[in-house]
């Protein structure tokens, strides 16, 4: 399995008698492709902090890829992160001065320290088949309209291969033909690669991709237990 979850409970420090989630029992296999939705504020963006180790349940498993994400420290949950999974934010996390190639560039430093001598036309060719046009490769990304960051944002997560794919509403930013046309690029690419998407999202008309379609609602239980 690339995702087993077992009695996870989170509550956000502030707030600590108040659970934010409750899963008894959920997991994702190896080159799965799973659609999570569920409410604005439900909980989908803590969860998928949890599973890239961006936070720490405050009881159960949380293993992905067989590493227990639970019994290891926050500086080697960053390290994990880098080296195996890539992560499409909802708030892009470009570097805002960098071009397009050099946040990718950034990315893949970080993962592994591999180099590849074919790096800049990986990049350029992700650029390209996200409908980025040429002329904005070397533009600074502040000076790019929201849809382009985004779209970079997403070639970012893909540059090192992840073998888990974890995106947070992805095309919240994107019209209607560039939300299609990226759609169809990503899961051409975790088909080929063999990734393991984990997508959340609040826009159910994206279900029609996926074979695996799971409601928060089903996998969490603070609901039921309020």
């Amino acid at each position: 399995m690339t995702i087993q979850l077992k009695d996870i409970r989170y509550s956000y420090p502030d707030t600590p008698v108040k659970q934010v989630l409750h899963i008894k029992s959920w997991a994702v296999a190896a080159g799965e492709q799973v659609f999570v939705h569920g409410p604005s504020g439900g909980g989908k963006s803590t969860l998928l902090n949890l599973l890239s180790g961006m936070l720490q349940a405050d009881s159960g498993e949380v293993s992905v890829m067989g590493k227990r994400l639970d019994k290891i420290s926050r500086r080697q949950r960053d390290r994990f992160r880098a080296d195996h999974i890539g992560y499409i934010f909802q708030q892009f996390n470009l570097i805002p001065y960098l071009d397009a190639i050099d946040n990718i560039k950034l990315a893949h430093q970080f993962a592994k320290g591999n180099t590849s001598l074919s790096l800049e036309d990986d990049i350029k060719s992700l650029l390209s088949n996200f409908f980025i046009d040429p002329a904005d490769w070397q533009q600074p990304v502040a000076k790019l309209s929201i849809g382009q960051q985004q779209r970079i944002a997403i070639a970012r997560a893909m540059i090192n291969e992840p073998e888990l794919l974890i995106a947070d509403e992805p095309t919240s930013s994107l019209d209607q033909d560039n939300r299609d046309n990226f759609m169809v690029e990503l899961m051409a690419m975790v088909s080929e690669h063999n990734t393991t998407l984990l997508f959340v999202s609040h826009d159910m008309s994206l279900a029609k991709y996926f074979n695996r379609i799971d409601a928060l609602a089903d996998i969490n239980i603070i609901g039921a237990e309020n």
